[in-house]
């Protein structure tokens, strides 16, 4: 099988209370505009793990993930560019943002996405379906069972199936 090279990104869809967690990027091209806590997946890191330490990183906030809100794919340039936003429930909800990447954050709800001045509308299409359907996947750690990071991402339905186990 051949791969593939691609630009791998992850993003927190943070929800509490019906609102999301949303940050003002403070430096790079998107500097002043606003998105989900996101980053990029690092050689040998599950994007599952880069999403939770993105999170961290930007907002000092530890989470769960529960599951997949939604996957942007695109080519520019030639390049293939995935993107993976991940439903997470916060552990807490004290954010302390790094000021070196973030410059304001802010729990919104759904109403209040409008008012804001998004990095793409991507990122705005994925806010909104975090907080209207929350995570349409539900996520299992098979880790332990395959003997290195294994997890899979499912409809619910489809969740005893994979386990093996019948109705």
């Amino acid at each position: 099988m051949r791969s593939v090279k691609c630009d791998l990104g992850v993003a927190a869809c943070t929800v509490s209370d019906n609102q999301i967690l949303l940050v003002q990027e403070a430096v790079g091209p998107h500097a002043g505009l606003w998105g989900l806590p996101k980053g990029f997946v690092e050689p040998g890191e599950l994007p599952f793990d880069a999403t939770l330490r993105e999170l961290k990183e930007e907002c000092g906030i530890d989470g769960e993930i529960s599951g997949i809100v939604g996957v942007r794919e695109t080519v520019k340039d030639g390049i293939t560019k995935i993107f993976l936003a991940y439903s997470v429930k916060p552990m807490s909800l004290d954010v302390n943002v790094d000021s070196n990447e973030i410059e304001a954050y802010g729990w919104f709800d759904a109403i209040e996405l409008d008012s804001v001045d998004w990095i793409s509308p991507t990122m705005r299409s994925i806010a909104t379906s975090a907080l209207s359907c929350g995570s349409p996947t539900v996520s299992l750690d098979l880790s332990e069972n395959r003997g290195n990071p294994y997890h899979i991402h499912l409809m619910p339905d489809y969740i005893n199936l994979a386990l093996g186990v019948s109705k």
